[in-house]
């Protein structure tokens, strides 16, 4: 029995395996640099703004390049990844058939920026699933408060108690359940070291789409 009338996904880590990315455009803009990428690097900017990231890398790496032209480069080579090496999780189309056919609603709340998920979205043959698609730009503050899945909610002109949200990490489950929704916290290889703690905050937990279809 499908108990539920919308869900919003999530993007890059939940419906898109792409966490690959950005590892990837660290590891191309290094090599353009003839530089050695630092061991340590990934982690020291794991939390930092793109700004913050550009900013230190032309600290420690000592470059010409301006701020701005460094995240330029890192953009184009991400673009280039999410136009043609993105895909889906595993059961992620049957999942989005399966919704279309029980005319539940679909949305997105997504921090990717819009040029990168709709060619995604597009190359993947999904873009036209998504009644609205949220991104950071349309709210003040991030996922872990509830606004972005509030808003989306709202587009989707759905109660929160309606509303199943699909996230992959811990900070994002937090912020969605403080909007009154349910949350199903899904598989991704790069958060396994805090699978206890997401599958504790997360009203269920799934490795696979295909799991839901009944």
């Amino acid at each position: 029995m499908i108990d539920y009338k919308g869900v919003i996904f999530d993007l890059d880590g939940t419906i898109l395996d792409s966490l690959h990315v950005w590892k990837k455009v660290d590891k191309v803009f290094f090599e353009k640099q003839n530089l050695t990428l630092p061991f340590d690097y990934e982690y020291n900017i794991k939390s930092m703004t793109l700004l913050e990231a550009a900013e230190y890398t032309k600290k420690i790496c000592g470059i010409d390049n301006s701020i701005q032209e460094i995240i330029e480069q890192w953009k184009d080579i991400a673009y280039d990844e999410y136009k043609n090496n993105v895909t889906l999780k595993k059961g992620v189309y049957e999942y989005l058939l399966f919704l279309k056919k029980h005319n539940i609603k679909m949305g997105v709340a997504t921090a990717c920026e819009k040029n990168l998920y709709e060619v995604c979205l597009k190359a993947n043959n999904i873009y036209d699933f998504f009644d609205t698609i949220v991104d950071s730009t349309y709210v003040d503050r991030g996922k872990n408060y509830p606004d972005i899945y509030e808003l989306c909610a709202k587009n989707l002109k759905l109660d929160s108690k309606d509303i199943i949200v699909f996230e992959d990490i811990i900070e994002a489950v937090k912020g969605a359940k403080k909007a009154g929704m349910r949350v199903y916290a899904v598989y991704d290889k790069n958060s396994v070291e805090n699978i206890e703690e997401l599958i504790k905050e997360s009203d269920e937990y799934i490795t696979d789409f295909r799991e839901l279809i009944v």
